[in-house]
């Protein structure tokens, strides 16, 4: 199944990941339970069968693929960051801030989601 409105659910992904990242900036880690909020999309959004050969499939798992190539790159930067500009007590103070990856990976998915929507 996929959703007839592909603009309004990665709008709604981009949504999720960008309240989730601040949230968790402002709060700490624990504010990765709004996430949750993330599992009412389904009853949301309509949705539709897939043909077998639609393009869906492939142009999905390459968004998929070019969101988790991005997000390595972002990773990689906050390591190299990490490990040559910040003095390492601030490390140890927001070791716990890693988690804001998750929501990241949303919202470079559902960015990357629209670019690809819209060049179609």
């Amino acid at each position: 199944m996929k959703y007839k409105n592909l603009l309004f659910a990665y709008s709604f992904e981009i949504m999720f990941g960008l309240i989730t990242s601040l949230l968790i900036i402002i709060i700490g880690p624990k504010a990765i339970v709004f996430l949750a909020f993330f599992a009412i999309r389904p009853f949301i959004l309509e949705s539709e069968k897939i043909s077998l050969q639609d393009e869906y499939w492939y142009q999905s798992f390459r968004l998929g693929k070019f969101a988790l190539i991005i997000l390595s790159i972002i990773i990689i930067c906050f390591y190299l960051i990490k490990e040559f500009l910040l003095s390492k007590n601030v490390l140890n103070n927001y070791k716990e801030r890693i988690i804001i990856l998750i929501p990241l990976y949303l919202l470079v998915h559902g960015i990357l989601g629209l670019i690809s929507q819209n060049k179609n």
